[in-house]
C-alpha cells in the first residue's frame, strides 16, 4: 500500500513536470516566434521607409528635370520668336519721308 501510494505520487509528479515542461517549451516557442515576427516586421518597416525615401528623391529629380526641359524649350521658343521678329523688322524698309516716289 505504501509502495502504491509512493508510485502514484511519483507518477503524478512526473506527469505534472512533463506538463509544466511542455508548457514552458510551448511558451518558449511562442516567445521565439513572436520575436522573429517582430524582427521581420521591423525589417519590413525599415525597408518600406527606405523605399519611400528613394521614391520621393527620384520623383523630385524627375520633376526638376522636366521643369528644366520646359524652361529650356520656352527659352528656345522665345529666342526663335525674337529672331523671327528681328528678321521681319529688317525686311520692311524704314519709311523716312512722306513723299513716295513712283
Amino acid at each position: 500500500m505504501f509502495n502504491s501510494t509512493v508510485l502514484k505520487t511519483v507518477k503524478a509528479s512526473v506527469f505534472t513536470a512533463l506538463l509544466l515542461g511542455a508548457s514552458a517549451t510551448v511558451h518558449a516557442e511562442t516567445s521565439l516566434v513572436s520575436e522573429v515576427a517582430n524582427n521581420i516586421e521591423q525589417n519590413i518597416s525599415a525597408q518600406m521607409q527606405d523605399m519611400m525615401t528613394k521614391a520621393q528623391t527620384e520623383l523630385s529629380l524627375s520633376i526638376q528635370a522636366q521643369m528644366s526641359e520646359m524652361l529650356f524649350d520656352m527659352e528656345s521658343e522665345q529666342q526663335t520668336t525674337n529672331e523671327q521678329l528681328a528678321a521681319e523688322n529688317k525686311e520692311q524698309p524704314l519709311v523716312t519721308s512722306a513723299v513716295v516716289k513712283d
